[in-house]
């Protein structure tokens, strides 16, 4: 493929198929422009490779954006590039790119880095004008971190004042575009990463809710990994959940992910909700240890819990024993639900 041309002030360089962003930057924020060159690129047909130094870090929506429109983290060590998170080393940024890529991850937690957790929510609003947005993220933080969003934006930083009704509103004038919106909350020694997506369906509207939350140590009165269930029932009883899923994974206290290390992610939680129930025609009376039925008895959703019975009992695991145990429980809980509620819930795209 010849090289290609992409009229953008951040391109810095171009190759067969790909052009190049360089940036120093410490960390590496979703910026309107950044966003423009991945869009610009992926409407091109042609991948977008952003080129920074080993020790820069990327938001948690940047790593987002990334992975959406198909981009290429590659690092630069000396005269030398490699994939982010692989060992494999290249002479020049397009072989880093076709290089089969090795990735070692575990489940241990990199030097510099905090537990984090994940956690994946959509939920439906019907297209009524009594619809709220943002309730999704206000309820997760609360529930996880009993702090609420602070400021939010359409890209990074974010810097308006946090304001459901705000958000709502900007939504609406948006519709029937989506709406894609960034959001933080300080939390006790970090700083939580909100990403929203708000698009109509066929029956109202779709708000989906990804929340990057470091816990950089225990912290008296709020929950622990074991009590991540238990956060997602409260919220599939106060809200139409689609589908949910919550992990525990590793990055720095601002929320952002370096290229040293991918951590394997340890399942802490899932909520299947009322509509996936009825279609994948699960039986609640017939459900399989872990698994429980929430809200209306005629209309349920699922919490599943991965939680190993020995950490119920109070054994301590080791880090990697724990998560082993985790993955098995999900496994057992996937074999129990089908094929159908595996693929539909992602896991096995996490491992």
């Amino acid at each position: 493929m010849d090289d290609v041309t992409l009229a953008h002030p951040l391109v810095d360089a171009v190759g067969p198929g790909f052009v190049v962003h360089e940036t120093d930057a410490a960390v590496v924020e979703c910026s309107s422009e950044r966003t423009g060159l991945l869009l610009e690129a992926r409407r091109a047909g042609v991948v977008a490779v952003l080129l920074t130094p080993g020790s820069s870090r990327l938001t948690a929506a940047m790593s987002v954006m990334l992975r959406r429109t198909a981009s290429t983290w590659v690092v630069r060590e000396g005269d030398r590039y490699r994939a982010a998170g692989s060992d494999v080393v290249a002479d020049d940024v397009a072989t880093a790119m076709l290089a089969p890529q090795t990735v070692t991850r575990s489940a241990a937690i990199g030097p510099g880095a905090v537990p984090w957790v994940e956690a994946l929510v959509s939920v439906h609003h019907p297209a009524s004008e009594a619809a709220t947005l943002g309730r999704t993220a206000e309820l997760l933080l609360a529930g996880l971190a009993d702090v609420c969003p602070e400021a939010w934006g359409t890209v990074e930083p974010a810097t308006l004042a946090w304001s459901v009704a705000e958000v709502t509103a900007f939504a609406r004038r948006r519709a029937p575009r989506p709406t894609r919106l960034v959001a933080v909350a300080p939390t006790t020694g970090g700083v939580a990463s909100v990403q929203l997506r708000i698009e109509r369906s066929a029956t109202g509207v779709t708000e989906e809710t990804r929340l990057v939350l470091p816990r950089p140590a225990p912290s008296d009165g709020l929950p622990t990994d074991d009590d991540i269930p238990t956060v997602l029932a409260d919220l599939a009883q106060r809200q139409r959940v689609l589908l949910g899923t919550a992990w525990r994974t590793s990055g720095h206290p601002d929320a952002t992910v370096s290229a040293h290390q991918l951590p394997l992610p340890v399942p802490l939680g899932a909520v299947v909700g009322a509509a996936a129930v009825r279609d994948l025609g699960i039986d609640p009376r017939t459900l399989p240890t872990g698994a429980r039925a929430v809200g209306p008895a005629r209309v349920p959703s699922l919490v599943l819990d991965p939680t190993p019975d020995d950490v119920r009992s109070g054994v301590v695991l080791s880090r990697g024993a724990d998560a082993e145990a985790r993955w098995r429980r999900l496994a057992q809980l996937g074999d129990a639900l089908g094929p159908r509620a595996v693929e539909m819930l992602g896991f096995g795209d996490r491992r």
